[in-house]
């Protein structure tokens, strides 16, 4: 008996000697003037939803800028892109992501009828299906016409039948729109708490591990957008004589709990692509320790970002817990991210399903997205995975290049289409997908405006059983010059045989340095990178099918590059 209550007061003093506290793992002062800090915030564009009014603008002033150590976010009347009012709407997709944690945001909500701000979180991938089955947590939201009082909710999908249900609060706040408030959000594995000026407003309680009611075990990111009118904002009309409206946010600061004490481990995942630098380098960090991080990317690669914590180059972190950090390294010009799904299904199940009867998830199984659709719809678009945030720039030709095969052949639309206003496609092709794993291959031109946030996805509603996605690349072409490609000589490397039906062998000199080999079209439009610095001699020819390197019928060049020289041959493909 004495030893057991020797065993109690021992385990009593080890949790009390190592109690959890919250450390801050990401934040914005908002000290720097100007744009709001890219390595943290990208944005929404264009009329997104619920009926707003507001076109969301990318990287303008007017709209979102930081001025006396605070963020503003400005709603105007002018005439934009065809709507009649402009703002702004930051996001920390990907830059900013997190699972649990506290949020601390001090903020200033702006006045007049019409307004509605917030300060919300969204999940980084909807890994239950579309809004709201992966749910929505609102940290605070105002509307201008109900002036004295501050909302703060949360959606899922509920148990009732009718697909979405919420738990909230509204609280009477005398003039909000006069004083910046302090909103704190506490999201742990069991509850969801919000706080203003550190009085708790609301909880809501995890009382089941169904996502229909506890979506809330996957990471989030965090929205600050200042809309006009809509189907709340807009609900008792707006008076926008009183334009502009600003709202002002202080700063943001993002808490996690501290696992231990410390000294704390330091984990970098190797990635494709580049190599990681970490400066100093110990083999763990005492807690406080401030540690550098430098990317350098490969040939032909290009750094992207630090997954979930921002894309600064390098970027500085203060250890204060266990950390495993991941770089993004993608191929130069390459706009799709995670298409060879190195990363499981990040930036991929952005689902959207048109009716609740029809239902697909996806997986990524060593190395291949495997979507199993288990209630198809009868057309293309009442299933839809899509990657989001695509750039597409007036009159840049794009190679689109994936693998697709499926265990019940079908076919599906692929498409690029806007990601706000009328969802309309930009451009869209069906292409027929059988059990035998095929490469597609083709080139888009982006024939109106430049737009920086397209969606590019599948169409898969009429397929039943796995559909099966790799290799998904959407690259931007990028004209290398008349002389690259013109000025072809006689020497380097030989091409056998040539003219050719498909396959075609490569052989070398020996190089003292390694190559890099690309395909292009008489245009200058690069198809495709066979070989990217490595070794190309004659006792090692390379054998490679064209038509599988995304060529067709017609005639192309073949570019190699050493470290001193760059050799051009024709090749004709029948």
């Amino acid at each position: 008996m004495k030893k057991l209550i020797y065993s109690v007061v021992i385990l009593c003093f080890a949790i009390q000697a190592f109690p959890q506290k919250y450390v801050q793992v990401w934040g914005d002062e908002f000290n720097k003037p100007g744009l709001p800090d890219s390595t943290k915030w990208n944005y929404e564009v264009g009329k997104i939803r619920n009926s707003e009014l507001q076109y969301y603008t990318y990287k303008r002033s007017e709209n979102a800028r930081i001025q006396d150590t605070v963020l503003i976010i400005e709603a105007r009347k002018e005439p934009f892109q065809g709507a009649a009012y402009t703002s702004a709407s930051l996001i920390s997709r990907y830059k900013g992501d997190w699972l649990y944690g506290k949020f601390e945001i001090r903020a200033k909500v702006p006045g007049g009828k019409g307004t509605w701000p917030a300060i919300w979180m969204m999940p980084t991938d909807s890994e239950y299906g579309g809004w709201p089955k992966s749910g929505e947590m609102d940290i605070m939201e105002y509307v201008g016409w109900d002036i004295s009082k501050l909302h703060f909710t949360t959606h899922f999908e509920g148990t009732n039948g009718s697909g979405h249900q919420q738990s909230g609060t509204s609280v009477f706040t005398a003039q909000p729109y006069s004083k910046f408030i302090t909103f704190t959000f506490v999201w742990t594995p069991t509850k969801l708490e919000w706080y203003g000026d550190n009085k708790l407003f609301h909880t809501y309680t995890k009382t089941s591990t169904d996502p229909k009611v506890w979506p809330y075990n996957k990471m989030f990111y965090m929205i600050l957008n200042l809309a006009y009118g809509g189907s709340w904002g807009g609900q008792q009309g707006i008076d926008d004589t009183k334009l502009p409206h600003k709202f002002y946010i202080d700063y943001v600061r993002v808490y996690q709990l501290q696992e231990s004490e410390g000294p704390f481990s330091l984990n970098i995942e190797p990635a494709t692509g580049g190599t990681v630098e970490v400066s100093p380098k110990m083999e763990t960090y005492p807690e406080g320790t401030m540690v550098t991080f430098t990317a350098t990317p490969a040939e032909g690669y290009e750094f992207d970002k630090w997954l979930h914590l921002g894309s600064a180059n390098p970027m500085k972190v203060e250890v204060v817990k266990n950390m495993t950090v991941i770089p993004v390294f993608k191929k130069k010009n390459e706009i799709i991210i995670n298409g060879d799904f190195s990363q499981g299904t990040k930036n991929w199940g952005n689902w959207y399903f048109q009716s609740t009867q029809w239902k697909a998830t996806g997986i990524v199984v060593d190395g291949v997205y495997k979507i199993n659709v288990t209630q198809p719809g009868t057309a293309y678009w009442h299933i839809v995975d899509q990657q989001l945030a695509i750039p597409l720039v007036k009159d840049v030709t794009y190679l689109v290049t994936f693998d697709a095969w499926a265990d019940n052949p079908n076919s599906m639309d692929v498409f690029l289409s806007k990601n706000h206003s009328d969802y309309g496609n930009y451009y869209s092709t069906v292409k027929s997908i059988t059990a035998t794993k095929q490469k597609f291959s083709w080139t888009v031109k982006m024939a109106q405006a430049s737009d920086p946030n397209c969606r590019f996805g599948f169409g898969i509603g009429k397929f039943t059983g796995n559909v099966y996605l790799d290799n998904v690349s959407i690259v931007k072409q990028v004209s290398t010059g008349n002389k690259d490609l013109t000025n072809i000589e006689n020497v380097g490397f030989s091409l056998f045989p040539n003219p050719t039906t498909g396959e075609i062998i490569i052989s070398g000199d020996s190089f003292n340095s390694p190559v890099t080999l690309c395909l292009f079209n008489l245009q200058g439009q690069l198809i495709s990178t066979i070989l990217n610095n490595q070794y190309l001699m004659k006792g090692n020819p390379v054998k490679i099918n064209l038509k599988e390197e995304g060529a067709s019928q017609g005639i192309y060049l073949l570019r190699l590059t050493t470290r001193d020289n760059s050799f051009v041959r024709k090749v004709i493909l029948n």
